[in-house]
C-alpha cells in the first residue's frame, strides 16, 4: 500500500494558511500592524493598550501656554479562540481515506480553511458593525443609486479618514443587484494580480475596493416607547444617562444622535456637515429602569476646548435623542450592515498557539503580512483506535480610528 502523504505536516500548514488567506473579504481591511505588540504564544485574554498620537491646540499671540500632555488609549484584545476538527479510526484509515496531496488538499484542507475563512470574515463584520458609530442610507431599505455610496465617502472625507491606504466597500449580493445599473460604466478591474484570487472581488469606484460578501450581519434596532432625552447638560466621556419610558431597549450596534451635537474634523475643530448630527454606536444592550438608562457608546464625546475634540457643543439637558438617524420609523426595523471601512479603523490581531511537542504531528505558519497563525495538531488516541486532527487559529480585535475610518451602509 503507498504511504498516506497525509504526513508531510509542513506542507499541509503552509497549504492550509494560503487556503484560508486567499478566501479573507471583511479581515482584509482591518489594520494587523500591532501584531508585534503580541509577542508570547498562547496569549488568550492578553490586552494591549494602544495609545493614540497626541493632539494639540493652537495659542494665540507670542505668550507661553503650555498644554498638558494627555494621551488617550485604546485596547486590543486576544480572546478569539476557534478552529475545526475531523479525525478517523485505523480501519477507515486503512479502507477509505484518500492518497496524495491534491486528494487531501480537495478533500479535507478545502473545507476546513473554507470553514475558518468565513468565521474569521463573520467576526470582523460583526465587530466593526458593532463599533463602527456613522451610518448612511436606511435600515430595512437597500441603496439604489450611488448617492448612498457617495455619502459614505463624504463621512470619510469629512472626519479626516487618511487618503492614502486600503479603503474596502463590502456589500451584500441584494445590494450590488439593486446598484447594477450605475455601476457598469464605473467599476474598474482591480489593480492588483492578488485581488484577482481574492473571494468576492468585484472591482474598484469611487475610492473603494468593491467585495461582495456574505459574511455581513443584520442588525435589529432597539425599541423607544417615546421620546429619549439627555438627562443632565455638559456630559462628555462614553457614557450618556438618558431619559426614557421603563423598558424601552438600547442595543449594541443602535446609532443614536443628540439635537444640535455636530461632529467637527478633527484638525479643523469645525463642524463637518450642518444637516447631520454626529452619530455614536451604543456599545452594549441596555434596557430602560426607573425611567432612566446609562447608555456606553463610541467615541467618546469630548467638547470645546479639550484636545481631542470631536463635537461642537457638549449636549443640553433634554436634548432629542434620535434612534438610527435617516431610518423612518426604526423601532424593531431589521437591515443588513454593508461596511465602508479603511484600513485605520479596526486591529486584527493573530497570535500563534503553542505547538505540542508531545504529539504525532504539529505544524504552525503564521501569514507576514496579516499575522493570522494556522496550527495543526495530529495525535492519536490508543482506547478508541482514532487518529484526532484539529486546526486552531487565535485572533483579536480592537478599535483604532473607527469613528474617523468606518461607515455602515445600511441595507436590506
Amino acid at each position: 500500500m503507498a504511504q498516506n502523504t497525509f504526513v508531510y505536516v509542513d506542507w499541509l500548514a503552509m497549504e492550509s494558511l494560503r487556503l484560508l488567506v486567499n478566501q479573507l473579504q471583511v479581515s482584509q481591511f482591518f489594520n494587523t500592524e500591532y501584531n508585534k505588540e503580541f509577542t508570547r504564544e498562547f496569549a488568550v485574554g492578553e490586552t494591549v493598550r494602544v495609545k493614540f498620537p497626541q493632539r494639540f491646540l493652537i495659542r494665540e499671540g507670542l505668550g507661553y501656554s503650555p498644554q498638558p500632555i494627555n494621551r488617550i488609549e485604546t485596547t486590543v484584545t486576544v480572546d478569539q479562540i476557534f478552529g475545526v476538527d475531523f479525525e478517523w479510526d485505523s480501519a477507515e484509515k486503512a479502507l477509505e481515506m484518500e492518497r496524495g496531496r491534491e486528494a487531501i488538499s480537495r478533500e479535507y484542507l478545502q473545507p476546513a480553511m473554507a470553514q475558518i475563512a468565513q468565521e474569521i470574515d463573520s467576526r470582523c463584520a460583526r465587530f466593526a458593525y458593532r463599533n463602527a458609530n456613522n451610518i448612511v442610507g436606511a435600515l430595512g431599505t437597500d441603496p439604489t443609486s450611488l448617492t448612498t455610496i457617495q455619502q459614505a465617502r463624504q463621512r470619510l472625507v469629512e472626519l479626516a479618514c487618511p487618503p492614502q491606504g486600503k479603503r474596502g466597500l463590502i456589500i451584500p449580493p441584494s445590494v450590488n443587484t439593486s446598484l447594477v445599473p450605475a455601476l457598469t460604466t464605473l467599476l474598474n478591474p482591480p489593480d492588483e494580480i492578488s485581488k484577482q484570487y481574492r473571494s468576492g472581488a468585484i472591482g474598484r469606484a469611487m475610492g473603494f475596493d468593491w467585495y461582495e460578501s456574505m459574511s455581513l450581519y443584520d442588525h435589529t434596532a432597539g425599541t423607544w416607547q417615546g421620546a429619549v432625552t439627555v438627562k443632565g447638560a455638559g456630559q462628555s466621556g462614553n457614557q450618556l444617562l438618558v431619559n426614557a419610558t421603563t423598558g424601552d431597549t438600547f442595543k449594541a450596534g443602535d446609532v443614536i444622535s443628540i439635537a444640535d451635537v455636530y461632529a467637527v474634523n478633527p484638525m479643523t475643530r469645525r463642524v463637518t456637515n450642518s444637516s447631520v448630527t454626529k452619530q455614536f454606536v451604543i456599545l452594549e444592550d441596555v434596557t430602560a429602569a426607573n425611567s432612566e438608562a446609562t447608555l456606553t457608546i463610541s467615541p467618546a464625546i469630548y467638547g470645546p476646548g479639550s484636545q481631542y475634540q470631536n463635537v461642537n457643543a457638549l449636549p443640553a439637558n433634554m436634548a432629542a435623542l434620535t434612534l438610527m438617524p435617516g431610518t423612518p420609523s426604526p423601532n424593531g426595523k431589521t437591515g443588513k450592515q454593508a461596511l465602508a471601512i479603511h484600513e485605520d479603523a479596526f486591529a486584527l490581531v493573530g497570535v500563534p498557539l503553542e505547538v505540542p511537542k508531545a504529539a504525532e504531528m504539529a505544524a504552525q505558519r503564521r501569514d507576514p503580512k496579516t499575522g493570522i497563525a494556522v496550527r495543526f495538531v495530529r495525535m492519536f488516541d490508543p482506547q478508541q483506535s482514532k487518529m484526532v486532527n484539529r486546526f486552531d487559529v487565535l485572533l483579536g480585535f480592537g478599535r483604532l480610528y473607527s469613528d474617523n475610518c468606518a461607515v455602515r451602509v445600511q441595507c436590506a
